[in-house]
């Protein structure tokens, strides 16, 4: 049997969509090769942070693509060279639009700009140093950058209360792992990132959804349920929520802040689309540093690959941190945040941000038009919009009929994080098509699906 393990931390859309898409991108690179055993259901949903049934229905679809084969009793194997058809492809199709990546591909000078770093590092006195285990918590260097990056909103940090990581992503993790014990619940907006539900489950913790309105989280609802299931630890996005794009103004954040003080709440502040905004409230860590860990990176406003983030926390939280990230990876690599103190310091990094900024805000324009007429969020700032579908359209449904025309969108439900009654909605990103013809064109296409109202179905009694 083997051990593969997808990465689908970074994918988007119904997760597991994401996970049969992995095993077709395996097996076209020859990752699983034929007659080969995938990992048990069970144990896969494990180490992925999702349930048994997630892992199922995956199976299932990529039995239905035909791409592996299960036999009762015995597991599921890759299927033979003869039961693929003439080539291995991972659904979507070539020419699929996929509306469900909310990160941008790379900006334009990126490409210069990496090839100048390695340039430069080729050359530079010590860069062996580069290749040694560098501390958990990350060089003073690379700490002292995330200072630097942090305040562009405002944020004031020592380079002792920052912790290098290695993505928004891991810190998550770390934070959690650190601050919280099998069993215990995390409080989230009831519609919440996805990455959220595998780093809780991991840890063996239970998640709670915090209700919200069109600011975000509401602060009478966080003390409900804090009270109710003895929460201690709150995950929010306050700005550019993802999925609704919600922004918390400064009232909200202070609202939220009072009840975390009353109750003793630890806020773990994930800001990693703030930086897209120029003018924005500030930051909860700058309104309670004494009890908030501050997520920020370069995955969402510079470069998703480089996966390069930090933490800001009390001292004491950053040593739990550092001791939680040293049980993940040992050390911090070095080239990644030695490329991203570089495009900090030489303005790289600035230049990216206000092309995105600016690239962002046409795209988002045309989506308010093609839009006009139907009911949604979004902030000119934001990746993504959040719509609301008009009846009689379900959004698991819709997501569906979209994909059969060639459109990746997002369900509602998918950002659910327990059994809290979800919006008829999808996220739609803005992101991935490549101009702004395939764009619109696109969204035109999703918005007369929305109008045209959903197909009669059909029923078994």
């Amino acid at each position: 049997m083997t051990i593969w393990e997808p990465d689908i931390t970074d994918r988007t859309g119904p997760r597991y969509e994401a996970i049969a898409d992995a095993i077709a991108e395996a097996i076209t690179a020859d990752e699983l090769a034929s007659g080969e055993k995938l990992p048990p259901q069970r144990d896969l949903a494990w180490r992925l942070g999702v349930t048994v049934g997630t892992i199922s229905r995956a199976y299932r679809l990529a039995h239905d693509r035909g791409l592996v084969t299960g036999e009762v009793g015995r597991g599921t194997y890759v299927a033979p060279p003869g039961d693929l058809g003439d080539e291995v492809v991972p659904s979507p199709p070539e020419n699929f639009v996929n509306l469900s990546r909310n990160y941008y591909p790379p900006s334009p000078r990126l490409g210069d700009a990496f090839s100048d770093a390695l340039k430069t590092l080729a050359v530079r006195p010590g860069r062996e140093r580069l290749l040694s285990y560098m501390p958990s918590a990350g060089h003073i260097d690379h700490r002292q950058a995330g200072v630097k990056w942090v305040r562009r909103v405002g944020l004031d940090a020592d380079p002792d209360n920052v912790v290098l990581l290695g993505g928004t992503q891991q810190g998550l993790t770390a934070a959690l792992r650190a601050l919280a014990k099998p069993g215990d619940t995390v409080l989230s907006e009831e519609l919440s990132y996805m990455g959220l539900e595998m780093a809780a489950t991991n840890a063996g913790l239970k998640m709670a959804g915090v209700e919200m309105d069109d600011e975000g989280m509401r602060p009478d609802s966080l003390r409900t349920m804090a009270i109710r299931t003895g929460a201690r630890i709150v995950f929010t996005v306050p700005t550019l929520h993802n999925p609704t794009a919600a922004i918390m103004s400064t009232r909200r954040r202070q609202e939220i802040i009072a009840v975390a003080r009353d109750l003793e709440l630890i806020i773990v502040e994930d800001d990693v689309y703030g930086y897209l905004i120029e003018d924005r409230p500030p930051t909860i860590a700058a309104l309670a540093p004494e009890r908030t860990i501050y997520l920020s990176g370069l995955s969402k406003s510079v470069a998703s690959g480089l996966r390069v983030a930090w933490a800001v926390a009390p001292r004491e939280i950053c040593d739990k941190l550092t001791t939680a990230i040293f049980s993940l990876t040992v050390a911090q690599p070095g080239i990644n945040p030695e490329i991203a103190k570089m495009w900090i310091d030489n303005g790289v990094a600035d230049d990216v941000i206000r092309w995105q900024r600016k690239e962002v805000g046409a795209r988002h324009a045309i989506a308010s038009e093609i839009f006009a007429d139907l009911e949604f969020k979004a902030h000119p700032a934001a990746y993504h919009i959040f719509l609301h579908l008009p009846s009689p359209w379900r959004a698991q449904e819709f997501a569906e009929a979209a994909r059969a025309r060639g459109y990746g969108i997002v369900p509602a439900d998918t950002f659910a994080v327990d059994r809290t009654p979800t919006p008829h909605a999808v996220r739609i990103s803005l992101c991935d098509p490549r101009n702004h013809d395939t764009l619109r064109q696109a969204l035109t296409v999703v918005r007369d699906l929305a109008t045209s109202g959903r197909q009669p179905q059909t029923h078994v009694i």
